[in-house]
């Protein structure tokens, strides 16, 4: 049931969120308080002029509609909050990452996303104590539904078996026959593990944007006669479609099948009364205009889109029988792209051209095709980089502009590679719990090549044991001033796992936020990862040689070299140190990374990643290997090591403990040779690099392709890299050449 969203807020939370006068102003036109708003005209502001609906007939209608949402909504009281510090709030709100989806200001000064709401004049219309309650965790329900019983549980079904009233991902099960409870709001709006300062700051801030605003009397919502009047009307409009209301849990949406919708027989869309205006191509707004005949295809769906009551005029009709279609807000452009979309959806029996011609994705496509569509509903985009050309919407903020408060290096990562970067299993669990509060990687001391801790899941849903991430929080009551279990208020702000914390940016102000994923969708989007970056499923973790004493030593001065300052940016655990890190710890690099794309990522960063501030040119070719492109003098490691310094230095990266790098962060040396340019990023840390660096253009690697430029080399098969004293090589093994790493191809290398 994780999966299952709706468009629309819940309903049933009117009561306690909501000021009552407001919600049949909102009814009547949703645009007029919200431009731009999701929510749909369902009566005619014109309907005298039209003849369709009656003026009073349609306030009487909204007026019932009103009553039966307040009436039928859940009763009690949300806990009052303190205040919070509205200019914090406001910095909050600017740098986690709400601007990703929502917007604040009106008209030309609105800034941010359009994926939800716009905030602006929320003081008008909430209570500010649901407001922190719903920014601390959108998906805390006030009460479980169940649906064998149909109806929502109160603390009594719990406490007649003896359980406390708890519920959530760990407790989703009925206590009355054990049924799968709907135990989470069905939002997509994700929890950011904000602490509760931070989400009291946060409602602050939004509600001081718009001073309380006056609203008719709409005591009449309290007249019992008007609820079942207004059941009927929700069930005649398909409300239910798009909100969770009492009593319409179960209800299915009310529209018509539009799958094959371009391939109707053009004599089966009723024009209606429009027929013969269509034909002679009278406009039936405006008869003067030039005549265009629009009986056709097109033209029925432009009209019907852009009024879709159209068809309605001049009729005689009950008024249950009138379309029940109503008007959503749409751009010119999304018009065109509707109705291009409608008239392409013809199906294979509708279609001009052989069915073997049809896009019927498998496999790896089938893999993208059903992640995009997990990606769009939750709007993954706002925050990344997921195709080439695309920007995220935080991306074009102010504050993330060159020269801005955050700055580029502020961003969230790009995810053109993620796919070839990252572990699968990794990535599943990560998706699962994005501050890894419950996998014990804190980025302190994990395990390289251990498997975080908690659920365990393979790419095709098989489950091997572990716990689970919060969802809704445990505690909820129905009841005005009842308690939950251990004597916690009902509805009080619970406990947040990985509160304030990301899991592997933690230098990042904004937050990779808990989406509390089904188990089906967190499958999907690896998948769909792993297909664009054409890497073979399943994906088997590389065995890494353990190093040596000496490839230790090497690597140490490597990782520490002035002319690869690595510690500069990285984070190292130091907390003096990582207020002003700009990249990840290398502690979780051994369970979160993929070997062979962490040599290729050192290479040439920027190949993979144009613009990113890590540095190319690092290394040089030396025949069939890699070699530091600086010189170490005096390191005589260096002088006799053969192998791949690139293989070398990912080893040692993957393989990091706390102890190892707190040895290496104390070697870090501060200068470099003299006469070196500074860099971009080094000038900026105060450092001087090599001329042979490049921190912006990409360096093209001489003499190797995409994906095929490293020597594997196993535990068993395995030349030894050391020169002896005398310059002879000992050679235990065998090379086993160069050899492709991309898997199926090279899409993960050059995005």
């Amino acid at each position: 049931m994780l999966d299952q969203k709706k468009v629309g807020p819940n309903l049933k939370d009117v009561r306690l969120k909501l000021r009552k006068e407001w919600i049949p102003v909102w009814l009547k036109d949703p645009q007029a308080f919200r431009p731009g708003t999701k929510m749909p005209t369902f009566w005619y502001l014109s309907g005298e002029k039209n003849g369709v609906v009656p003026s009073d007939r349609q306030d009487s209608e909204r007026n019932a509609i009103a009553a039966y949402l307040w009436q039928s909504a859940f009763e009690g009281q949300v806990p009052t909050q303190p205040g919070g510090d509205a200019g914090h709030g406001k910095e909050l709100f600017e740098t986690r990452g709400c601007m990703a989806c929502h917007s604040i200001g009106e008209g030309d000064d609105k800034v941010g996303g359009e994926f939800a709401a716009n905030l602006t004049r929320v003081g008008e219309k909430e209570n500010y104590d649901y407001v922190v309650r719903w920014v601390h965790n959108p998906r805390e329900r006030w009460a479980p539904y169940c649906p064998k019983e149909k109806r929502d549980l109160t603390p009594d079904d719990y406490k007649k078996h003896g359980k406390e009233f708890v519920f959530d991902v760990e407790h989703s099960t009925c206590p009355n026959d054990g049924a799968e409870l709907q135990i989470q709001n069905m939002t997509v709006m994700p929890n950011f593990r904000l602490a509760d300062q931070d989400s009291r700051d946060i409602a602050t801030y939004l509600m001081s944007l718009s001073s309380g605003a006056s609203y008719p009397d709409a005591s009449f919502m309290d007249d019992p006669n008007l609820k079942e009047p207004g059941r009927a009307l929700i069930k005649q409009y398909g409300c239910a479609g798009c909100h969770e209301i009492r009593g319409f849990e179960e209800e299915q949406r009310i529209g018509k099948e539009l799958t094959t919708e371009g391939a109707t027989p053009l004599e089966r869309l009723d024009f209606a009364l429009m027929t013969q205006k269509a034909e002679l191509g009278i406009d039936p707004y405006d008869e003067n205009k030039k005549p265009k005949e629009w009986y056709d295809h097109k033209g029925f769906f432009e009209h019907k889109i852009t009024d879709p009551g159209i068809y309605d005029m001049g009729k005689e009709k009950d008024p249950a029988e009138h379309l029940r279609m109503p008007k959503p807000y749409l751009k010119p452009e999304w018009k065109t792209a509707l109705t291009t979309f409608l008239l392409g959806s013809v199906g294979t029996e509708g279609a001009n051209v052989p069915t073997s011609l049809f896009y019927t994705p498998e496999n790896e496509q089938k893999d993208i095709q059903d992640g995009w569509w997990v990606i769009k509903k939750y709007n993954c985009m706002g925050c990344h980089n997921v195709q080439v050309g695309q920007r995220s919407i935080l991306s074009g903020l102010p504050q993330y502009m060159e020269g801005g408060a955050l700055g580029r290096e502020q961003l969230p990562p790009g995810l053109l590679t993620e796919g070839a970067r990252v572990d699968p299993e990794w990535l599943l669990n990560f998706l699962s719990d994005p501050s890894l509060s419950d996998t014990g990687e804190k980025g302190r001391s994990p395990n390289p090549h251990a498997q975080p801790n908690g659920a365990k899941e393979n790419l095709r849903g098989n489950t091997r044991g572990g716990g689970n991430n919060n969802g809704a929080a445990a505690g909820q009551g129905v009841a005005q001033n009842s308690t939950g279990g251990g004597g916690v208020p009902m509805g009080a702000l619970k406990p947040q796992p990985g509160e304030n914390r990301n899991g592997v940016r933690t230098y990042l102000k904004v937050r990779m936020p808990t989406f509390n994923f089904s188990p089906n969708e967190r499958r999907t989007l690896v998948r769909f990862f792993m297909a664009v970056s054409a890497q073979q499923e399943p994906y088997i973790k590389q065995e890494l040689e353990p190093l040596s004493d000496d490839e230790r030593e090497l690597a140490r001065s490597l990782f520490t070299s002035q002319a690869a300052p690595c510690l500069k940016c990285h984070m190292i655990g130091d907390p003096g140190h990582d207020l002003t890190a700009t990249a990840p710890n290398f502690l979780q690099a051994g369970q979160r990374l993929k070997p062979d794309w962490t040599v290729r990522w050192m290479l040439d960063p920027q190949r993979i990643m144009p613009g990113t501030a890590m540095p190319s040119g690092l290394f040089k070719r030396d025949g069939e290997r890699w070699v530091f492109a600086s010189d170490l003098p005096g390191n005589q490691a260096a002088e006799r090591y053969e192998g791949d310094h690139a293989q070398l230095l990912m080893r040692y990266l993957l393989t990091l403990t706390p102890e190892e790098q707190a040895r290496a962060a104390r070697s870090v040396r501060t200068g470099a040779p003299s006469g070196s340019p500074p860099s971009p990023v080094a000038a900026h840390q105060g450092l001087k690099t090599p001329a042979t660096i490049s921190y912006v253009k990409p360096r093209r690697i001489q003499n190797a392709r995409a994906g095929t430029m490293v020597v594997v080399r196993s535990r068993r098969q395995q030349v030894s890299a050391w020169r002896s004293p005398d310059r002879r090589r000992r050679v235990r093994g065998r090379s086993l050449g160069i050899a492709s790493l991309s898997g199926r191809g090279t899409r993960d290398f050059s995005p």
